[in-house]
């Protein structure tokens, strides 16, 4: 058995353009790609992710196909099992990646078909291109509501289909049927009558939904010759999952039925992201169990399968909350290892020589029962029993320290719990004596508050009063002081016309007495006198102030 050293989930990123929804609303494109990062617009801050390839809306299902699946293909053929998984919102282009355009031209594929018909094309061409005896099934298994189906079978009888863990191999799928198919267009046949029976229906997001997830698998034998002559048979098998929407219930505008549904697809989505994050942080208890989902992927997160996600988002401002989640969910994805693991080679007689043993063991085994009454069987069937039950034991020993693990972890909670029950009513018996404190504060502050404005009334009236009297004692003054102004002016008018009158007369008795003077025939001493006239009437007013100050 051929073993490689652990590997990390390849991861991809396609982005679809906008539908028509999103066109109608004008959203906006938030979306900035590079070859291997995405930038998604949001302030106030733009969030990065890395992935290992980043598709926009312009590539093209070939180019897709030839960087990501080519790579895949050589794994199985070499008898590795892979898994190829798209997840993502509705309308984002996951069914429209894994299937795309059914139709053949002419036997030819089409342009616009998707991974799964590319792979039949490319498989049937490479093994007949390289002369081998190969051979090639299908099956096509429906996982909707928690329910496993078969899209191929003719009888729909969910029961018969059951999840079981073989040895080493986990999630193995048993009870449905595997269709031979020998060329591409015949697979792409049977993937067209399988797609018919597939459940799907109107959302807010796409008028024609995939609301179930599907499994399409191929499994390819093929014999080699080895140079001693002896044939050799190699095993590959190749997952192709396309998963339900990932939008919530709200959102997507589900009801009634349509709302338990997609109750169901978030359970599974979910269980999905809980067994990513308990691989991502290796945790002791992965829960796988806990859907069938995961139960079915089991070997392709964190075991022998080699696996790529292929994460699909919308680009508008619209879809931001969907696509932050599927970005997240596929980025925490980035640490888990897987260990693949070829397929045990097988030579043509070593597969004969075991079919003929089992035919021999089931012959003892009909004999013995037919020898004696009730079940009986052979040592050696009875071993390989022993051996299964000791499996069992070992797997129920392995769940027995799981879940002492986990009783620990109980009591743990329960520790915290009681703690936290504890605080709680601490705090509630603060908070009791705070809303005492606190009425005893609200009726000191409704006294101060009454107090106060106690004295801020007495402190108005008191301050009402003193502007009474500022106004009285003004009015007296201003009163004081026109009546003080009235007399001034009258006693200036008195004055005044006094000083007119002592003026006029001063003036007269001036020239009475200079007329006196007028039968003086002395030149010279007229003259004196008109001097002195001409100065006493220049300087009369002087005159007239000195005499009123000296009387």
């Amino acid at each position: 058995m051929a073993k490689r050293k652990k590997k990390l989930i390849f991861k991809l990123l396609c982005v679809a353009g906008r539908i028509d929804r999103e066109i109608a609303a004008n959203s906006p494109v938030i979306i900035k790609t590079t070859p291997r990062e995405i930038y998604v617009k949001q302030p106030p801050a733009d969030k990065a992710y890395t992935f290992d390839r980043v598709y926009g809306p312009d590539a093209d299902q070939a180019r897709i196909f030839d960087h990501i699946v080519i790579p895949i293909l050589h794994e199985v053929k070499a008898g590795y099992n892979c898994t190829l998984f798209a997840y993502g919102q509705t309308s984002t282009g996951k069914t429209y990646t894994m299937e795309g355009d059914l139709n053949t031209i002419d036997g030819l594929i089409n342009k616009e078909a998707g991974i799964i018909p590319r792979t039949l094309f490319s498989l049937f061409r490479d093994l007949e291109a390289d002369a081998q005896d190969f051979s090639v099934k299908v099956s096509y298994i429906e996982l909707y509501n928690e329910d496993l189906k078969d899209l191929l079978s003719s009888v729909d009888d969910p029961r018969k289909l059951k999840i079981q863990d073989e040895g080493t191999k986990k999630g193995i799928l048993t009870g449905h049927e595997e269709i031979l198919v020998k060329n591409a267009n015949d697979g792409i046949r049977v993937l067209k009558q399988g797609s018919i029976k597939r459940h799907a229906s109107q959302t807010n997001y796409n008028k024609n939904s995939s609301r179930s997830h599907s499994v399409f698998s191929i499994t390819v034998h093929i014999k080699e010759t080895m140079p001693d002559g002896e044939d050799l048979l190699k095993v590959g098998k190749l997952n192709l999952v396309d998963l339900a929407g990932s939008e919530c219930i709200g959102r997507s505008g589900a009801e009634n039925n349509r709302a338990k549904e997609a109750g169901n697809i978030n359970k599974s989505l979910l269980t999905l992201g809980r067994c990513i994050n308990a691989l991502n942080e290796r945790c002791l208890h992965i829960p796988f169990r806990e859907s069938k989902l995961t139960r079915l992927l089991q070997d392709s997160l964190g075991g022998k399968t080699k696996t790529c996600i292929i994460a699909t988002i919308s680009p508008a401002k619209m879809s931001y909350d969907e696509t932050i989640s599927t970005l997240d969910y596929a980025h925490r994805a980035k640490n888990i290892r897987n260990k693949p693991v070829a397929n045990q080679r097988v030579t043509k007689k070593a597969l004969i020589k075991e079919y003929i043993s089992e035919i021999e063991r089931l012959k003892m085994d009909l004999l013995a029962t037919r020898e004696k009454n009730g079940c009986f069987m052979t040592n050696e069937s009875y071993q390989a029993l022993m051996d299964e039950n000791q499996s069992r034991k070992d797997e129920i020993e392995e769940l027995r320290k799981v879940n002492e693990s986990l009783m620990v972890q109980v009591q743990e909670l329960r520790k915290d719990q009681a703690m936290l029950e504890s605080l709680r009513n601490e705090l509630a018996n603060q908070y009791t004596k705070m809303q005492v404190y606190q009425a005893k504060i609200d009726d000191q502050i409704s006294s101060l508050v009454t107090e106060t404005e106690g004295h801020v009334n007495s402190q108005n009236q008191a301050i009402s009063a003193c502007q009474n009297i500022v106004k009285e004692k003004t009015d007296k003054e201003v009163r004081c002081l026109k009546e003080h102004k009235v007399m001034l002016n009258k006693i200036i008018e008195e004055e005044n016309s006094k000083s007119t009158l002592m003026k006029e007369e001063l003036l007269t008795n001036i020239s009475k007495y200079l007329n006196n003077f007028t039968n003086v025939q002395t030149a010279s001493l007229k003259n004196s006198f008109g001097k002195v006239y001409d100065s006493i009437k220049e300087n009369v007013d002087y005159i007239l102030f000195f005499c009123q100050t000296r009387l």
